[in-house]
């Protein structure tokens, strides 16, 4: 037993996290006397001081001497002060996934897990489970928009939550419901090789409850791949792939919106579904959300009356601003397939030109795949590159942003392409060269969006009179047309 009639005050370390701050949330409004540090103040940070936790942007071992129980991010290394601290002072001491498996013993788990769209797909679920007023408890990985945020205290039994694959945190979880969405070649720096994480992804899928299922997705060949080595009960879903369960069908891509016709197996079109966003992925998505929610109890009508409410998640194709002349949008995409996917879907989904500001995240992912991320942007008309986030990886010698531009002036011509790692000078460039009808992204897991968010000061405080941007190609002269399949 963790939370014992002994714990009052609950700390913390590395609480701006995504998945920690959720969990500090919580514990605000389970009643405990929330502290935590981190390094520095961000959007997470302010919003959980505005909930009532105390923070300190610093480390430092005092931080623990009163608190009753420690909680401590993956990303905290065991010489933190604070850590050492609390093993000095024979504190109980838990990782963020080791307290978040145990709250969510003895409550119907549903975890989702996959190498892209945890966030998105998770925040789908619990939208539609509050909006249909099931109560649920939910910890996710992005903050909702709107007034939700990344973590709620329900009083039903359903506790939504994501798994994450990168370190194999995901094993810890035993759900009722598991979602796997797909399986990519990502993190193999601690995976060591695909096998590994396939196998990995098969223990996920195969620890269910007795009773439990996992949603999968046929259209993913990684998913189709470990399919033989599945021992537990599965609901398909999909776009392409037809002995499926749930079947999206005749999507129609405009406006930066998508709708769509849902098909089940057996009982035929339930329903069409429209979303505020574009592309096939928020499809496949909402299709998981859609079979995690009849198998709940959660009829499709309430299911597609909250995806078409959905606000979306911080960060995932947020518009920034949006005027009659000119939009800029901030996405997380980082890996090649993310990002492959954003910009067909943006094409589709109306961009008459499209530039992107691209920031290379992690020094061994962009040693790993530094010639697949130039085919991921060619639906993008200019593509910048800005300097590599580390996320605290050491550096790897000659691995940077001029590194991985060598291989985009292989595929792109120079007009299409830039390498212009300051930041400042990056906002200067698009200020003095916006034209009417751009979309502008910054697309990245670092700190590109603040880019984004000075393009939008400048926006809101100019007027773009440098004349209408004339397309040279249309969405069907681009190589492949996947996002308007039905």
């Amino acid at each position: 037993m963790v939370l014992t009639h002994r714990i009052k005050r609950i700390h913390f370390v590395g609480v701006g996290g995504a998945g920690v701050s959720a969990l500090a949330k919580l514990m605000i409004s389970m009643g405990y006397e929330v502290t935590g540090s981190d390094l520095s103040p961000s959007q997470i940070t302010r919003q959980l001081e505005a909930s009532g936790v105390r923070i300190f942007y610093e480390h430092n071992a005092g931080f623990v001497r009163t608190a009753d129980l420690i909680i401590t991010s993956t990303a905290i290394p065991e010489d933190n002060v604070e850590v050492r601290a609390a093993i000095e002072l024979n504190k109980p001491k838990l990782t963020r996934i080791a307290f978040l498996s145990y709250l969510m013993k003895g409550k119907f788990g549903i975890t989702v897990s996959g190498s892209h769209g945890k966030s998105s797909t998770s925040a789908m679920i619990a939208y539609i489970f509050f909006t249909a007023e099931t109560d649920p408890t939910f910890v996710v990985g992005g903050l909702l928009n709107g007034f939700l945020g990344n973590s709620r205290l329900g009083k039903s039994k359903f506790f939504i939550c994501e798994g994450d694959e990168s370190n194999n945190s995901f094993l810890e979880f035993t759900a009722n419901v598991g979602v796997v969405l797909n399986i990519d070649d990502d993190h193999i720096d601690f995976h060591k090789s695909v096998t590994n994480l396939q196998n990995s992804f098969i223990k996920f899928i195969n620890k269910r409850e007795p009773d439990g299922v996992t949603v999968v997705c046929l259209d993913d060949a990684g998913v189709r791949e470990v399919l033989p080595k599945l021992q537990t009960r599965l609901i398909t879903y999909g776009i392409d792939a037809e002995d499926v369960d749930y079947r999206a069908k005749n999507i129609r891509i405009a406006d930066f919106t998508t709708r769509f016709d849902v098909f089940h197996k057996t009982r035929g079109e339930i329903g069409s579904v429209h979303l505020r966003f574009p592309g096939r992925h928020y499809v496949q998505n909402a299709l998981a959300s859609i079979a995690v929610a009849e198998y709940c109890g959660v009829g499709f009508d309430k299911a597609a009356v909250a995806l078409e409410t959905f606000p979306g998640v911080h960060r995932r194709f947020e518009k920034l601003i949006v005027t009659d002349d000119v939009m800029v949008i901030d996405d997380y995409a980082h890996h090649p397939t993310e990002i492959a996917a954003l910009m067909r879907a943006t094409r589709a989904g109306g961009a008459k030109r499209l530039r992107v500001v691209f920031q290379p995240h992690r020094y061994t992912r962009s040693k790993l795949m530094a010639k697949r991320f130039p085919e991921a942007f060619d639906y993008a008309d200019e593509v910048i590159l800005t300097s590599l986030y580390s996320a605290g990886e050491r550096p790897i010698a000659g691995i940077g942003s001029r590194y991985l531009f060598r291989y985009f002036e292989e595929r792109f011509p120079r007009s299409r392409i830039k390498l212009i790692e300051d930041s400042a000078e990056i906002v200067d460039y698009l200020r003095n060269t916006i034209r009417k009808g751009d979309v502008m992204m910054t697309v990245g897991a670092g700190d590109v969006y603040k880019i984004g968010n000075a393009l939008k000061e400048h926006i809101e405080n100019a007027e773009i009179d440098t004349g209408d941007f004339v397309a040279d190609r249309t969405f069907a002269e681009f190589s492949s047309d996947e996002d308007v399949k039905s």
